[in-house]
Parts: C-alpha cells; structure tokens; sequence
C-alpha cells in the first residue's frame, strides 16, 4: 500500500512547487510605480507656491511614446480660471499661469477695465498628431488651444466671432496673442491657417513660430 501512494504524493509535490515557482516568477516581474523626479517635485512645489489647485494625474496609458505626457496635473477651475478642468504637463501649466496673471488679466483691465472670469478653451492634452503628420505638442500636454474669454461683467470675446472685427475684442485678442509670443514657442492664430480660426493655440514645443506677432 505504500508503494501505491508514493507515485500520486510525488506529483502533488511537484505541483505545489511548480505553483510556488510560478508566482514567485510573476511577483519578480510586477513594477513599483514610477516615482518622481527632482525636477517633478520641484515643478509641483512651484504650483504649490502659486496657489494653483491641481492633482496629480497618472501618465498616460497610450502605447505611443508620442503620447507621453511629463509630470501631467489635473488643473481646477479655481486658480486657473478655465472653463472646464484640463490635463496638462506641469511646465506648462506653470508658464501658463504666469501668462494669465502677468497678461491677460492686466489687458482686460486695460482694455475693458474688467478682470477675468473665465478662460474658454477646446483643452490641453489631446493624443493626436497635426495636419502636417508631425506630432502634436497637446500629445505631449504642452499645449492649449484658447478660444475666447469672458469678463467679470458678462463681456464675451470670441476668437471665432472678433479676431477680425475692428474694435476693443479684435485689440484686445491681438494683444493677447502679441504678448504670448514671449511666454510660449509657437502662437498660432487665425491669421497663421484655416485650422485656427477659432481658437489661439499656444504651445511649448522645440518649435518657434510667432510670425504676425513681435
């Protein structure tokens, strides 16, 4: 009788190592979340320091490393007054509130003697190449497409409906994208092609392109 057992214990025993070996394999390959780095946290702690309420948003989940956003934030509509919550790198967000506060509020008050409410937009992050095939700065989160503003008092400027128009919304929107030329690398406007004749596009990227503007 104990020569008949042997056989079936051996195998359990085989299989219970097999099983311990298999798991031990699996836990060797599972990856601890990317931790920040140094400029990441610096990059948060600016946001900090200005006051601009954010979480922090987890990388995307594209497989193209053309659609890697660094140290991405999810940005309220409280400090930053957007329209609607957008997702962005943390540079950039950083740059662009320097821009809201250092420019378009203090033209609003020049021009209509307003402050900002609200900042329309189409949004920052987008996984998507442009027209030309080369890859978008939005894929990146280092870009936003700016489609108008709203005053204090209800005034709406539209990039759509006043670019063109002669009057305080045309300066105003001109002015706007003038003085981004000297905060972002690439300004793109209704004057630049047919695909911006409705918004103001602003971007980080290794291009420089502000050729209506100085």
């Amino acid at each position: 009788m104990k020569g008949a057992f042997a056989a079936p214990l051996t195998i359990r025993r085989l299989v219970t190592v097999a099983v311990l070996l298999a798991l031990t394999a699996c836990a060797s390959h599972v990856t601890a979340p990317p931790s920040l780095s140094r400029g990441d946290e610096q990059c948060l702690a600016e946001l900090d320091q200005l006051g601009v309420q954010y979480q922090v948003e987890p990388q995307s989940a594209s497989t193209s490393a053309a659609c890697l956003v660094q140290n991405p934030v999810r940005v309220a509509a409280a400090t930053i007054p957007f329209s609607q919550p957008t997702v962005a790198a943390c540079a950039f967000v950083v740059e662009f509130d320097k821009f809201e506060r250092e420019v378009i509020r203090p033209l609003a008050k020049r021009f209509y003697g307003r402050d900002l409410k609200t900042i329309v937009h189409f949004g920052a992050y987008s996984c998507r190449t442009t027209h030309a095939g080369r890859e978008s700065e939005h894929a990146k989160g280092m870009a936003i497409d700016v489609a108008g503003f709203e005053l204090t008092d209800g005034t709406m400027i539209s990039v759509k409906q006043d670019w063109s128009k002669r009057g305080k919304a045309r300066d105003f929107l001109h002015a706007v994208a003038t003085q981004g030329c000297r905060y972002f690398n690439e300004v793109l406007d209704p004057d630049s092609d047919r695909d911006h004749l409705d918004h103001i596009h602003l971007d980080l990227g290794p291009y420089k392109y502000c050729v209506h503007h100085s």
